[in-house]
C-alpha cells in the first residue's frame, strides 16, 4: 500500500484502501470542501519517479475529465502532493462486472444486452470525443446497486488525433490479452471498432461464462485473437437467442471493416434485440464475419474454463495478491513479443479444419473484375458475398478481399469481396441522429438534404426516414433526403402588463430565448410588458428567439421658448415636437406673449401646450 498523506491537497481526507490496480492504488476519501465521498487513485511511488508513467497518469485524468456521461465514471480533480500524484474520481458504490460474473457465472440474455448497450453508449460518447478506451473488460465495468453501468479506467486510452508519444500513444500493445482486438494484438492503430471488439468479448463472457480465447500466456491468447475462430456461443449456452449470437459474432469480426462500424450501431442492435425487433446492422447468420465466418465453428463443447488464467489480469477494482516490484523492461519486452509473435503467426493455418473438413488456399482476387473473381471463388468451393464501395478504381473491380489470399479456408465458407462501384447501397439510418446519418452518407460520397418534420413522439434530430430508403442503390454524388424529427412549435404565451421578470420567465419556461426591447408607451407603466414579437398566440419553434417589448413609459420632450415668436411659427414648432397646441387671442400677425408649460419644462409627448398672443 502507498504511504500517502492523510489529507491530499488540503481537501481529500483518505479513509481506506478500496482497490489496487496495475499502476495505482484506489482509496475511499472524503472531499472536505463539498462533504462528499470520492475515490482517489494514487500512482505507485516507483512510477511517480518515471516521467513517462506520470505523463500517462496525467493523460488518463485529462482524457476522462472531458467525458461527462451517465455511464462513465466522472473525474473531478488531478493533483500532486510532493511526490504523490493523484486523480480524484466519482465514488461508485457497487461491484465490478468481473465480481458479478465470479458469483453469477453467466447473466441472462436480456440482462447481458442491457449492460452491453449501456457500455456501448458510454464508449460511443468517448469515440465522439476522439477517445478510444482500449481496455474494455469486466474489471473496468462497474455496476451500481440500482443496476446502472459505469465505465472506468481510461489509463491507456488513445486519442487518434494526438500525435504525442508515450505509453498511451496509438499503436502501443497494452491492455489485457483476453480482451485484445486482433489489430491491437499486432500493435496496429486502434480506433473505435477495437473497443467494439472488446465489448463483443465482454458480451460473449456474460452469456457463456467464459471469454472466447484463453491460454497459458498472453502471447498464446494474442495469437488466438489473430488467427482463431471463437467457439459459437450457442455451443456453450444452447439457450442463447440467435439474434444475440449474431450481435456477438458481428462485434468479434477479425477484420474491422466487417464489424459494427460504431458502438452506436452495436447499441442500436442491442436495443432492437431487447425490444424483440429485427436487427439492423448485424451480419446475417451464416455470413462472413471479418476474416472468418459466422457459420457455427466446428469446435464443440464448453471450451476453456471461464475467466483468465491466474495472474493474467490485474483489475483496477479487484484486490490482487500483493504486487512485486515492477520490472518495466520485462513488461515492455513481453508486450512487444505479443505483437511480433501474433503478427508473425497471422494467417498461419493447418491443412484441415477442426472437424477434419478439407481446407483450400484462398486465391488472390484483388484487381480482378467481380464476375471473374466470383467465378473463381465458386470453382474453388467457397461462397461469395459482395460489398460495394465507392472507389476511384474501375467499376466492378475487386479492391479488397477477406480472408486474404494465401489463407487456408474450409470449403463452403464465405469470402467477402469489396468491389469498386459508383453505386452504393443506402444504409439503415432510421433512429440515428441527423449528424450520424450525414457523416455516414458523406463518407459514401452522397449529398444530403435535410427535411424537418414535426414528430412529438421522437427526440428532436432523430432520423425518421430516408429517400431513397435503406437497401436502395444510389449513384455516387446523388442526393439523399433525410427526414428528421422536429419538435412541434408552441404558442407564444400572453405576457402583456406583466412585470419584466415575470414575462421573461413565462417565455423561457415555454422554451423560448428572450430578447428585451425597451419601448416607449403612453399607456403601459414603465417596467411592464407591452407585448411580444411574434404576438401572443403565434406558434414558434422551441428554442427560437422572442422579442419582449418592455415599456419605458411615455416619451417626453423639452418645451422650447416661443415667447415673442409669430403665433403661426410658434404653433408649428410645438406641434413638430409631438405636442397638441391651443392658441388664445391670436390673429393675423400676432406674436406670443406667454406660454404654458413654461420654456424648459419636460412634458410627455402628445400633451397640450397653450400659447397666448
Amino acid at each position: 500500500m502507498n504511504e500517502v498523506p492523510e489529507v491530499l491537497a488540503g481537501r481529500y481526507a483518505i479513509e481506506s484502501e478500496i482497490a489496487r490496480g496495475g499502476m495505482a492504488d484506489v482509496y475511499l476519501a472524503r472531499d472536505l470542501q463539498l462533504d462528499r465521498r470520492v475515490a482517489v487513485k494514487v500512482l505507485f511511488p516507483e512510477y511517480s519517479r518515471d516521467p513517462t508513467f506520470v505523463e500517462r497518469f496525467r493523460r488518463e485524468a485529462q482524457q476522462a475529465a472531458i467525458l461527462t456521461h451517465p455511464n462513465i465514471v466522472s473525474v473531478y480533480d488531478y493533483g500532486q502532493e510532493g511526490d504523490t500524484y493523484f486523480i480524484v474520481m466519482e465514488y461508485v458504490e457497487g461491484k465490478s462486472l468481473r465480481d458479478v460474473l465470479q458469483v453469477e457465472a453467466t447473466l441472462s440474455p436480456m440482462q447481458s444486452a442491457r449492460i452491453a448497450s449501456e457500455i456501448a453508449d458510454a464508449i460511443e460518447f468517448a469515440h465522439r470525443n476522439q477517445v478510444v478506451h482500449r481496455d474494455i473488460k469486466p474489471g473496468n465495468i462497474l455496476i451500481t446497486p440500482t443496476g446502472q453501468v459505469k465505465v472506468a479506467d481510461f489509463g491507456i486510452a488513445a486519442n487518434p488525433t494526438d500525435t504525442k508519444s508515450g505509453l498511451t500513444s496509438t499503436g502501443a500493445v497494452m491492455g489485457t490479452a483476453n480482451y485484445f482486438s486482433p489489430e491491437h494484438a499486432q500493435g496496429q492503430a486502434a480506433d473505435g471498432r477495437s473497443d467494439v471488439y472488446s465489448l463483443g468479448i465482454v458480451l460473449y463472457e456474460m452469456t457463456t461464462g467464459q471469454p472466447p480465447f484463453t491460454g497459458e500466456s498472453p502471447v498464446a491468447v494474442a495469437m488466438k485473437h489473430v488467427r482463431d475462430d471463437p467457439i459459437a456461443p450457442h455451443n456453450i449456452n444452447p439457450e442463447l437467442p440467435v439474434d444475440l449470437e449474431r450481435i456477438i459474432l458481428t462485434a468479434l469480426a477479425k477484420d474491422p471493416d466487417y464489424r459494427y462500424q460504431s458502438a452506436a450501431d452495436m447499441r442500436t442492435d442491442l436495443m432492437q434485440f431487447g425490444r424483440g425487433r429485427p436487427l439492423t446492422f448485424a451480419a446475417a447468420a451464416g455470413s462472413a464475419v471479418g476474416a472468418e465466418t459466422m457459420a457455427t465453428p466446428a469446435v464443440a463443447g464448453g471450451g476453456a474454463g471461464r475467466g483468465a488464467p491466474p495472474g493474467e489480469e490485474h483489475e483496477m477494482w479487484d484486490k490482487p495478491p500483493p504486487r512485486k516490484g515492477p520490472i518495466i523492461a520485462g513488461v515492455v519486452g513481453v508486450l512487444l513479443l505479443i505483437a511480433v509473435v501474433a503478427f508473425a503467426l497471422f494467417g498461419l493455418n493447418s491443412g484441415s479444419g477442426s472437424d477434419g473438413s478439407e481446407q483450400v488456399e484462398v486465391p488472390n482476387l484483388v484487381g480482378q473484375s467481380y464476375d471473374e473473381a466470383a467465378k473463381q471463388v465458386r470453382v474453388a468451393g467457397f461462397q461469395v458475398s459482395r460489398i460495394d464501395k465507392v472507389s476511384d478504381q474501375s467499376v466492378d473491380t475487386v479492391i479488397k478481399q477477406s480472408p486474404d489470399a494465401g489463407r487456408l479456408l474450409a470449403k463452403g465458407r464465405t469470402i467477402f469481396l469489396t468491389v469498386s462501384s459508383k453505386v452504393v447501397t443506402i444504409p439503415q439510418l432510421v433512429g440515428k441522429t441527423f449528424e450520424q446519418a450525414q457523416s455516414t452518407l458523406t463518407r459514401l460520397g452522397l449529398a444530403v438534404e435535410r427535411v424537418d418534420l414535426e414528430s412529438p413522439d421522437k427526440a428532436p434530430g432523430t432520423v425518421l426516414s430516408t429517400d431513397p430508403v435503406a437497401g436502395t442503390k444510389a449513384e455516387k454524388g446523388s442526393t439523399v433526403k433525410v427526414t428528421v424529427s422536429l419538435e412541434p412549435p408552441v404558442a407564444v404565451p400572453v405576457v402583456a402588463n406583466q412585470d419584466q421578470v415575470q414575462a421573461q420567465t413565462a417565455l423561457t419556461t415555454a422554451g423560448f430565448q428572450v430578447t428585451v426591447v425597451p419601448t416607449a408607451s403612453p399607456t403601459v407603466p414603465a417596467g411592464k410588458a407591452i407585448g411580444t414579437n411574434p404576438p401572443a398566440g403565434t406558434k414558434a419553434p422551441k428554442g427560437s428567439t422572442i422579442q419582449l417589448q418592455v415599456s419605458t413609459g411615455p416619451d417626453t420632450v423639452a418645451v422650447p421658448n416661443v415667447v415673442g415668436q409669430p403665433f403661426a411659427a410658434a404653433a408649428a414648432s410645438l406641434q413638430g415636437l409631438g405636442l397638441n397646441v391651443t392658441v388664445n387671442g391670436c390673429a393675423g400677425a400676432g406674436v406670443i406673449a406667454s406660454q404654458n408649460p413654461a420654456a424648459g419644462s419636460t412634458v410627455p409627448v402628445a400633451s397640450t401646450a397653450t400659447i397666448n398672443c
